[in-house]
């Protein structure tokens, strides 16, 4: 099953760690073809580690309508939502109002 993972503000070693698994296509986006087994034990040891960043994986996921899964974990601004088996990326409530007067 093809896997995309992206990294934001983890510690080093878990970028090594996920070197052994996955090509860093870019900074803190990784890609590969894995089999399921490795992929769920691949996600228990991501969930695992604590990280003031954020992880998310999208992988393929042949059950569900739309042909993939995403899950994440850490601080984002946005979050994978099911609405009836399709998956919706959904902002955070307040967002980009933190944004605007941020950028002030």
């Amino acid at each position: 099953m093809f896997v995309v993972v992206s990294v934001r503000a983890s510690q080093e070693h878990f970028h090594g760690y996920l070197s052994r698994f996955l090509t860093e296509a870019d900074v803190g986006l990784y890609v590969g073809n894995l089999s399921k087994v490795v992929v769920e034990r691949l996600w228990e040891r991501i969930s695992s580690v604590p990280t003031s960043g954020a992880v998310t994986m999208i992988f393929s996921d042949p059950s569900r309508e739309q042909g993939f899964n995403v899950v994440s974990v850490g601080d984002s601004a946005r979050t994978a939502v099911d609405i009836d088996g399709v998956t919706v990326i959904a902002g955070l409530p307040g967002r980009a109002t933190q944004k605007l007067y941020n950028s002030r």
